[in-house]
């Protein structure tokens, strides 16, 4: 029998009436009246005379030994003008076995106030036995009314719960949990092995969703990696910085860090996602990608633009230069990071590798701004290396990521332990044409020198040199190296003169170039120096004892000739 097919009667006592019975009022059910919700539909519900929409959110249901852990979200919403507390309902999962009590998850949702127009999620737990099919699943909601003598549990709503049931092992790279807060989503993106000191680290990167329809934490979880069935590596989570949680529906990148033999290597490796409360561990979920997520590459010239959600920066190589000097053979490569965000930011820390065709690593350090740069503006990232001669520098690459520490993704200063993010770098072929005093670019600096003499008078060498200074200025902070002029014979490399030059900030005892026309004459004592007819004037830039010629010119001595008047 349906409710519209019930018909109520209401009957009063009169003994003045033949039957001694007169029926007062009479009740009937609207037709197609139910009190069945179909699987994603909604009933209003009273409580206290205030109207609340209520509706199934999420299921996740996991076997586990011989019972089915049962884990389930309701959301209410009061649509009346006050608060009103949620009644202590009972609850049911409905099989063709019977009913089977479940439980509120959370204590404290005894007492939830529903305040009005807030959506409110409610999570019921429970253990059913695993031997009964899982299918024509009801959730059952009941009031209880009497007193408790004669107490009766009067139906509030049923709900159609379809669901699919999942397993803690999935054995695939996706799948769904449940914890304390709610129903979370996961898949595991890629698998990388990063080299990292003697060994590799592996980077397992995780996309976690939001299943439930209200703000859910970013959950703690203890990661372990499971490699070929019975070897166990710890991880630790690594999280964005300024992640606190997850919107309905959102989603994150989290990573767990753990480290291998370099010389390891695995045929199946899986995540395992335990919770620990106290000193109980329990296994959340469980994901497998076995196969290495190569490092990608970019070509020269492009922009590197993180695909990550909430990326701050672009970056761009913008020069290759190799410094050289009797004990160091230095390779840098110079990179604009851009700030892409609309406020002020500490831009990310990295860690870099030169990578060669034979797949040699070369560790490589990093020079970098602390402090903030403003939104469209950028800093010169420095990376370097002390390679040995013999390496070919023909197809390298520079791969680059983001540092981690302890406390997280480093914002300023820190020592890594580690990166993330990591992409290779494809670099451009390296200038080496030293013809023109003009454009040469130091840092953010652009140097045009556009006056030199040089004169010899007794045991003395008067030099007069000028030189035009810009800078960009939409970098908000670099490393600048220092300019130094040589006079010396390239057959022999018996030099005769050299000279610092810093440029708009003065560092030590040589010439001070500032921004717009400069002019400087600089006197040196040549006793007991041999000195020849012609030499070369050569312009280098220094770097952390090494040196790169930037230009050059062959000069004699003359008070009356420029010899860059046409370079």
């Amino acid at each position: 029998m349906t409710l519209d097919q019930l018909v109520i009667n209401i009957i009063k006592f009169d003994f003045s009436v033949a039957g001694y019975e007169r029926t007062v009022a009479k009740y009937t059910f609207p037709k197609g009246y139910a009190n069945y919700v179909k699987a994603g539909g909604f009933k209003a519900i009273q409580i206290n005379n205030s109207n609340v929409n209520v509706r199934v959110d999420q299921i996740n249901v996991t076997k586990k030994d011989k019972a089915y852990e049962f884990n389930l979200s309701y959301v209410a919403r009061n649509t009346s003008k006050f608060g009103v507390t949620l009644p202590v309902y009972n609850y049911y999962a409905q099989t063709s076995a019977g009913l089977y009590k479940l439980s509120l998850k959370n204590k404290t949702d005894e007492n939830l106030l529903l305040e009005p127009a807030v959506l409110n999620a409610i999570r019921l737990t429970g253990s059913i036995p695993s031997t009964l099919a899982t299918t024509g699943w009801k959730l059952i909601i009941t009031a209880n009314a009497g007193t408790e003598t004669s107490k009766v549990e009067l139906p509030v709503v049923t709900f159609d719960i379809p669901f699919k049931l999942s397993t803690t092992v999935s054995g695939t790279a996706s799948t769904t949990f449940t914890n304390d807060f709610g129903t979370y989503g996961v898949v595991l993106k890629n698998v990388q092995r990063l080299p990292w000191g003697t060994k590799d680290q592996v980077i397992a990167e995780m996309v976690i969703q939001n299943k439930e329809s209200v703000y859910l934490p970013l959950p703690t979880l203890n990661g372990q990696f499971i490699i070929d069935d019975n070897i166990t590596l710890a991880s630790k989570q690594l999280n964005g910085n300024d992640e606190i949680g997850l919107a309905p529906g959102t989603s994150t990148v989290v990573h767990f860090i753990g480290e291998i033999p370099e010389s390891y290597t695995w045929k199946e490796f899986k995540l395992q996602l335990n919770q620990k409360t106290g000193e109980e561990t329990t296994t959340l979920a469980e994901v497998t990608k076995s196969a290495i997520t190569q490092v990608p590459v970019l070509k020269a010239g492009v922009l590197y633009t993180p695909s990550n959600v909430g990326s701050r920066f672009t970056a761009q190589v913008t020069d290759v230069r190799s410094y050289k000097s009797e004990d160091k053979d230095l390779y840098a490569v110079y990179i604009d990071v851009t700030n892409t965000q609309t406020r002020n930011s500490v831009l990310p820390t990295w860690v870099a590798y030169f990578k060669t065709v034979e797949g040699n690593y070369y560790e490589a350090k990093t020079v970098k701004a602390n402090k903030l740069i403003k939104p469209t503006n950028k800093e010169k990232l420095l990376v370097y290396a002390d390679l040995p001669p013999y390496v070919n520098r023909e197809g390298i690459k520079l791969m680059i990521g983001e540092a981690f520490d302890d406390n997280g993704m480093i914002q300023g200063t820190g020592t890594a332990k580690g990166y993330i993010r990591a992409v290779q770098l494809e670099l451009p072929v390296e200038k080496t044409d030293v013809s023109s005093f003009k454009q040469i670019k130091v840092g953010p600096y652009t140097v045009d020198m556009t006056y030199f003499t040089a004169f010899m008078f007794e045991n003395g060498l008067d030099i007069d040199m000028g030189a035009t200074v810009t800078k960009d200025r939409t970098y908000d902070d670099f490393s600048a190296n220092k300019l130094m002029i040589a006079l010396e014979k390239d057959s022999t490399k018996e030099i005769i003169f050299t000279h610092t030059i810093d440029l708009e900030t003065k560092t030590d005892a040589g010439t001070l170039w500032k921004l717009g026309e400069n002019f400087s004459q600089v006197n040196e004592d040549l006793t007991g120096t041999p000195v020849f007819d012609n030499y070369t004037l050569n312009l280098y830039e220094l770097m952390d004892g090494g040196q790169k010629k930037l230009a050059s010119v062959d000069i004699q001595w003359s008070t009356y000739t420029n010899w860059l008047a046409n370079k």
